[in-house]
């Protein structure tokens, strides 16, 4: 296949450039707000196209979306939080307090549904990534050093726990001991 000789790829790539520069690109927040709203409404289209009426208010994919943008913004907003005594507030005391006011508020919990079944299974999920963020963050250096608090910390509460189990399931209830420790 042969090109005309007007047509080089020389010129093809000469007049994308200048159709480049003088194209206007959105500088700083205009453009990172532009790309934002644009990249939602994509978004929102294709899983408004795939789930229908799930994602749109009363549903539970509009819940989930809702729940997460409120926790994200009160993550960062409570990380923005310094006090000059204290070091910075971790974001995850936002995202928590996000979900709380947003459970308990009255209107709000009208508004935003999420089905039970869904809420358990994230709960679930919420629970076992706040450990796991959790356990990231300690310092092994110390949790070496302190060897012998952190077997007491662990162990002495689940043997006191065991012990007043079993000691009231005995008294109250009439179990063998033994059956009461496996209770407790």
């Amino acid at each position: 296949m042969t090109m005309p000789s007007s047509e080089s790829p020389s010129s093809c790539c000469a007049s994308c450039i200048s159709l480049k520069d003088r194209c206007p690109r959105p500088q700083g927040l205009v453009n990172l707000l532009i790309t934002k709203v644009c990249l939602f409404a994509l978004l929102f289209g294709v899983v408004w196209s795939i789930t229908g009426k799930e994602c749109l208010p009363g549903g539970n994919l509009f819940g989930i979306i809702i729940l997460f943008i409120c926790s994200v913004l009160g993550g960062k907003l409570v990380g923005m939080i310094q006090l000059p005594t204290l070091p910075p507030f971790p974001p995850l005391l936002g995202m928590l307090l996000a979900g709380l006011l947003l459970r308990n508020v009255p209107y709000v919990t009208d508004a935003i549904f999420i089905d039970t079944h869904w809420s358990a299974a994230l709960r679930n999920i919420a629970l076992s990534i706040i450990l796991t963020r959790a356990g990231l963050g300690l310092n092994p250096e110390a949790l070496s050093r302190l060897k012998a608090v952190c077997v007491r910390v662990a162990v002495g509460p689940c043997m006191v726990e065991a012990c007043t189990a079993a000691v009231v399931s005995h008294f109250l209830l009439g179990l063998p001991w033994v059956w009461g420790f496996i209770l407790g």
